[in-house]
């Protein structure tokens, strides 16, 4: 895929989301065979503004350029989330929820590698300084192999500890 930038990144759809890849696929195949759209175009190109004939503008199909911002796209997302009944997410909220769960499910060093460049980053602390935050709870059982003790088991040592101090406490006081 070439970014707006001009950038090369070999991308590709993660496990799990088929129908958003048959969707893509459907999609391209319209660019390349009905538009006919090559290489050097975008993906998703801009919305074409035609005048109408009574008055205003109108869409009217897409150009072969770039989005000069992406207001039209966050337009685009916010308005079909609402047509469905259901809470917005900014379009980059959906790679920040892929990167993190790939991040966090990488089961060896070269997975996470190969997330790293599936992003575009240009090297994988970059993916680790966005993407790769672990919760206490996650750290802790990483490093001890133990998961949190539950809150009821750690009080009830506490006053067990508490007790034994003030047990060791009376006996001292007794051979003083």
């Amino acid at each position: 895929m070439a970014t707006k930038l001009g950038k090369v990144i070999d991308t590709f759809f993660a496990k799990g989301f088929d129908d958003a890849e048959t969707a893509l696929a459907d999609w391209m195949t319209h660019c390349d065979e009905v538009a006919l759209y090559g290489p050097d175009d975008p993906l998703f190109p801009a919305t074409a503004i035609a005048a109408k004939s009574n008055a205003g503008f109108e869409a009217s199909g897409f150009t072969r350029g770039h989005w000069k911002s992406t207001e039209p796209v966050r337009k685009i997302v916010r308005t079909s989330f609402e047509a469905a009944g259901v809470p917005n997410y900014g379009p980059h909220a959906f790679r920040h929820m892929l990167a993190r769960n790939a991040a966090q499910n990488a089961k060896s060093v070269a997975e996470l590698v190969a997330v790293s460049q599936n992003l575009g980053h240009t090297d994988v602390l970059a993916t680790l300084r966005s993407y790769g935050q672990i919760s206490r709870d996650d750290q802790r059982k990483l490093i001890t192999g133990k998961s949190q003790m539950k809150t009821e088991t750690v009080q009830s040592e506490r006053m067990r500890n508490v007790g034994t101090i003030l047990d060791n406490s009376k006996n001292y006081q007794k051979n003083q």
